[in-house]
């Protein structure tokens, strides 16, 4: 019998925040790398797939954030977490791409299809240095403009999270790195 452990993250309210002025360079230690194919612009109905890379070992979570700033996980989604007994779907260590969907999963019927709402949207690709397998994300505010705002922001979120390590019971920081890649829904 397998033994699984849920992981939930914990918002630490009056903890030390990242200056707002924090940039995209700071906010990649591990120089994650995310391309999504296709790149630039995609109708709705269109199925997107993405590769990962980085230069440290952890863990990837896909956020999709739509035209109106509402953030989705889309990798890995509850459904695959079920599937994978248990396993690290989504570990990366440095040399190796992940690719999303992996060919198993798309044997499994897992793709990712573009929905609307039409306009401009961004996929983020978060490294996590400790296993994290889903994010119970914030929508962004709507007066961020750019990709270093939206960064700035999930920056700023995630330094806020604390981890629970199962052997001593006590909350610990995290490293996160982060990629975002901007798209247009047609």
């Amino acid at each position: 019998m397998r033994s699984f452990r849920l992981v939930v993250l914990v918002p630490l309210c009056l903890a030390l925040s990242l200056p707002a002025a924090a940039t995209a360079q700071s906010a990649n230690p591990a120089s994650v790398t995310l391309r999504m194919t296709p790149e630039n612009a995609v109708d709705v109905g269109g199925k997107v797939s993405f590769r990962i890379t980085t230069k440290r070992t952890g863990y990837v979570v896909l956020v999709d954030v739509d035209a109106t700033g509402k953030m989705s996980q889309i990798f890995p989604s509850p459904e695959l977490l079920a599937q994978s007994g248990g396993r690290d779907v989504n570990l990366i260590k440095p040399g190796d791409e992940l690719q999303v969907p992996s060919a198993a999963a798309r044997q499994k019927g897992f793709e990712y299809v573009i929905t609307p709402p039409k306009g401009s949207a961004a996929v983020i690709a978060i490294l996590s240095e400790r296993r994290v397998q889903i994010l119970d994300l914030p929508d962004l505010p709507r007066k961020l403009q750019t990709q270093a705002d939206a960064v700035n922001y999930l920056t700023t979120w995630t330094n806020e999270l604390r981890i629970p390590d199962y052997d001593s019971g006590k909350l610990l920081q995290n490293s996160w790195s982060f990629d975002v890649k901007p798209y247009a829904i047609q």
